[in-house]
């Protein structure tokens, strides 16, 4: 069995950056599970309760921590939607990394306007923006804003080395 590695947070926070980092840093035999490309670009699915992309996600998920020794789920992935998807993934694996970023809305807005091609505006951010919206599980690390990218991809890493 392998280990899960979750990282959630808000849109513009930083999470995409973090786990494409982590998944070219920890090599082969690991896979990277993005929430916006389950739903939006394969299934074309809107993120309602209950949604197609949940069980997908869940299925993928098995599948690595059966076959990979790491498996990264990353996305907004809202407690109220996929809390429970994510808790029994979490019971599934090995050992499990669970991280959230826990950003003000101003500093998801900033880091948003950072991107090449943000693809939204402040308005749709201000929309989908969830405040603390923890799992409430033991383990749960959340990642504050005086952590830069690189400070968060090596404390993960270091996470893992332990």
């Amino acid at each position: 069995m392998g280990n899960l590695i979750v990282i959630r947070g808000n849109s513009g926070s930083g999470k995409t950056v973090t786990a494409n980092a982590l998944h070219e840093q920890l090599g082969e035999n690991n896979l990277l599970i993005p929430q916006d490309y389950v739903r939006r670009t394969m299934l074309r699915v809107k993120d309602t309760p209950k949604n197609l992309s949940i069980d997908l996600i869940k299925e993928m998920t098995l599948f690595g921590i059966k076959n990979c020794r790491y498996t990264i789920i990353e996305g907004i992935l809202p407690a109220s939607k996929y809390g429970q998807m994510l808790s029994e993934m979490i019971d599934q694996a090995d050992q499990s990394f669970i991280y959230y970023y826990d950003l003000p809305f101003e500093e998801t807005v900033k880091r948003h306007q950072e991107k090449m091609n943000p693809g939204f505006d402040e308005v749709d951010l201000a929309k989908w923006f969830r405040p603390h919206d923890l799992l409430q599980i033991t383990g749960e690390r959340v990642i504050d804003p005086s952590l830069g990218q690189e400070a968060v991809v090596r404390k993960i890493m270091g996470d893992l080395a332990h």
